[in-house]
């Protein structure tokens, strides 16, 4: 039976292994909720520049080597799709923020309803409710991504109050 990932990235950042919270070093966090705030498989050179800035490139890579290595013996190495071109998040990781997300755009018209017999506020109030994007981060890497879910969430929560008061 194969281990099944959880990120949580609204209210704060934890990772979980089949309901068990992982202890994570800071590295390995920044790493993960990068890799996750991207949606995507991104280019090692870009992580690299983004998590070590200041950093020379030879060192940034050897830093990335280590960050990777250090999820191994946790056993969560199966977080990130770790490829020789780019890292991206595993494809059966579950991740809080990616639910919201699409939650809202179905909410908001933005994308078409997945289960059409679903209810979309049912499922996103919880979500809503458990706070900012990565809150108490102030990474500039990830200014962008929790600007933007702010705006997204308060635009759903206009949505969800105004169809309560039109039923009330």
């Amino acid at each position: 039976m194969s281990e099944q990932f959880t990120i949580t990235m609204l209210g704060g950042f934890e990772v979980y292994r089949d309901d068990q919270l992982l202890d994570l070093p800071p590295s390995c966090q920044r790493l993960v909720a990068l890799a996750a705030l991207k949606r995507r498989p991104v280019p090692r050179g870009y992580v690299c520049r983004t998590l070590w800035p200041t950093t020379r490139s030879d060192r940034a890579t050897a830093r990335l080597r280590t960050t990777l290595w250090r999820l191994r013996p946790m056993g969560a190495a199966a977080l990130l799709d770790v490829t020789p071109q780019s890292i991206g998040v595993g494809l059966d990781v579950a991740v809080d923020w990616f639910d919201a997300v699409d939650l809202i755009g179905e909410l908001l018209g933005h994308r078409p309803q997945t289960r059409p017999d679903h209810d979309v506020a049912a499922e996103l109030l919880p979500l809503l409710r458990e706070g900012a994007l990565l809150e108490g981060w102030h990474d500039d890497w990830g200014a962008c991504a929790r600007d933007s879910y702010r705006d997204l969430r308060l635009d759903a929560l206009d949505v969800l109050v105004g169809a309560r008061a039109g039923n009330g």
